[in-house]
């Protein structure tokens, strides 16, 4: 019994283990992917549409799921596939980050080119 409480103490003091927390980023990312990164048909323009508010959120979902990643390799991960997870994750947050650029671009409310000032 005393080498049983042993295992249950030495378990209880290591908290959360790298793979553990690895596993709870791929979670968050597929809960990004199924949610706000998910593209919608509409019917109306007969195409697929993204707003710039639903790439933020994705973006955010990317970059939670990155943070949780980060906190793998504090706890010491050695695992080649985290790295193609972690690469492949950094780089979808940047191609996220891209496109909201340009989608909040082509969101704007086109101005009317300035004119001469009105005289007095």
């Amino acid at each position: 019994a005393t080498a049983l409480g042993c295992l249950v103490l030495l378990l209880a003091a290591c908290g959360e283990s790298p793979r553990d927390v690895y596993m709870q980023g791929l979670t968050r990312e597929r809960e990004a992917e199924k949610g706000p990164c998910k593209l919608m048909f509409d019917k109306e323009l007969g195409a697929n549409v993204l707003s710039g508010d639903q790439i933020q959120t994705c973006l955010k979902g990317q970059e939670e799921a990155i943070a949780i990643y980060d906190r793998a390799i504090q706890l010491g991960i050695k695992d080649p596939e985290f790295q193609v997870t972690y690469d492949r994750a950094q780089e979808r947050a940047k191609r996220l980050r891209s496109m909201l650029t340009v989608v909040r671009e082509m969101e704007a409310p086109e101005y009317p080119k300035p004119g001469p000032a009105p005289s007095r």
